[in-house]
């Protein structure tokens, strides 16, 4: 039987497409009158998969304040603040490094905090195929990819080889297609890219050697350092750092890349725009909207 993994949240994002909605609180932080902050849903589908002290939060410098209004410390594990943003390849790295100096070859999940799933269970019971694959050896890497609805062209997509099997093999990654690509794809049987990645820390930590090496030799120096030194060196690291996206510059140019879909009904959604964030609270029973920029809490239906 495989270890407990660890779980590495990504919730850095400053939400500014939704601060209109949300009273300029980045998303993943923001709690509704009647609900969970996004950030808490995202923990809760985990279950106990999301073990204190194998958890590792990513966050800004300057949501300290955010992450002290949820009253989360311990559920959230130790939390990383970013000296500066830098991109998702980044923010990946930070918290990849400081699981690789506890457990070098640990399972990691690595997810966004700002997405929605209706269904925990089926949620989770992909994660434990994934961990399944990765410890019989068949596979070092399973990103996660959600059965389409439509064919949005502001989700990231992933085609893949080898119908019919659970785990296939990843082809390409698409990012933002055009509205006729991206209706191309729903009719390829391409999938939503949700981020979510079950791996080895290990495994990850040699896709940014390959693709990303100046940053992985950052991190792995900053790691000789103890302390106040370490800090030191990551504050004037990360003003030299080019900013890098993890989708774009370390995912598309891997190989050996393995996907399990999830299932529509699973109720997957990138809350990334106003009108999604809007809807998926609408079908909680959470919003009743008033206009552009206004929402009032409405009872919550059973």
């Amino acid at each position: 039987m495989f270890g407990r993994p660890w779980v590495l949240v990504l919730a850095a994002g400053s939400g500014r497409r939704l601060s209109k909605v949300t009273g300029a609180i980045p998303k993943q932080f923001f709690r509704p009158a009647d609900g969970p902050s996004l950030l808490e849903n995202t923990l809760d589908r985990l279950g106990d998969i999301a073990e204190p002290r194998r958890t590792v939060t990513v966050v800004d410098r300057s949501h300290r304040a955010y992450v002290a209004g949820l009253g989360l410390e311990r559920r959230l594990g130790e939390v990383l603040y970013q000296e500066e943003d830098k991109g998702t390849a980044v923010g990946v790295l930070l918290g990849l490094s400081t699981i690789i100096e506890q457990m070098p070859h640990a399972f990691v999940i690595l997810t966004p905090s700002d997405h929605a799933v209706s269904q925990g269970r089926q949620f989770r019971a992909g994660l434990t195929m994934a961990m399944g694959e990765v410890a019989s050896g068949r596979t070092d890497t399973v990103l996660f990819g959600a059965e389409p609805t439509n064919a949005s062209p502001d989700y990231g997509w992933i085609t893949a080889s080898g119908d019919g099997l659970t785990v296939r093999s990843i082809d390409t990654f698409v990012e933002k297609p055009t509205r006729e690509d991206a209706s191309a794809l729903l009719r390829s049987g391409a999938v939503w890219n949700t981020m979510v990645m079950l791996t080895r820390a290990s495994a990850l930590e040699r896709l940014f050697i390959t693709h990303l090496p100046e940053h992985a030799a950052v991190f792995a120096e900053a790691r000789t350092l103890k302390g106040g030194a370490r800090l030191e060196f990551l504050h004037e690291a990360y003003a030299r750092l080019t900013a890098a996206d993890f989708s774009r510059d370390v995912l598309t140019p891997a190989t050996g890349l393995s996907l399990y879909t999830w299932p529509a009904a699973m109720g997957w959604c990138d809350l990334g725009t106003p009108e999604r964030f809007n809807t998926w609270n609408r079908s909680l029973g959470r919003w009743a909207m008033i206009g552009t920029d206004h929402y009032a809490a409405s009872p919550i239906r059973h």
